[in-house]
């Protein structure tokens, strides 16, 4: 669903791209952290790191089989919205748009310490109605590439 007009883009879209996990994709996790839980105690007897690793194991588990939600997307002459979160272009340094076989987001930069990069699905928004529509607002990055968490999430289809 897109809805636009001069002061708003809008659209619907899921919360992250999610990918489809089967049980050798789990087999294959479980056998990698094995592997090096064994080498910290065996090799180099450390309990405490093969514990971390059972807990960052567990984390991993649990995190991928979460399944996204369809969310609300606006981009206002104050800001953008992303479901129930706000942020005004006061908070965002600049944006770029990423357009390839793999994915089709619009990236934020924030400025924010922890966890800066906003980004959000296209899905069927049209992305350079939306990169003209945010130039009135925002720089945009000259890198218009994925970042390389995104190239490493799509690599482990998380």
């Amino acid at each position: 669903m897109e809805t636009s007009n001069q002061n708003s883009i809008g659209w619907e879209a899921w919360e992250f791209k999610h990918y489809e996990k089967d049980l050798g994709w789990y087999v294959t996790v479980i056998c990698i952290f094995l592997l090096m839980m064994a080498f910290f105690v065996i090799v180099e007897s450390d309990i405490f790191a093969a514990v971390c690793l059972g807990i960052i194991a567990a984390l991993v588990i649990i995190f991928s089989r979460q399944t996204p939600e369809r969310v609300n997307i606006e981009l206002t002459d104050r800001g953008v919205k992303f479901g129930s979160l706000f942020y005004p272009y006061k908070q965002i340094k600049y944006f770029w748009v990423v357009h390839n076989e793999r994915h089709r987001t619009i990236n934020f930069h924030t400025s924010a310490l922890v966890n800066n990069t906003l980004i959000l699905e296209l899905q069927d928004q049209d992305p350079e109605v939306t990169r003209h529509y945010l130039l009135k607002y925002l720089p945009e990055h000259t890198a218009t590439e994925e970042t390389g968490i995104q190239k490493i999430m799509h690599m482990f289809k998380f």
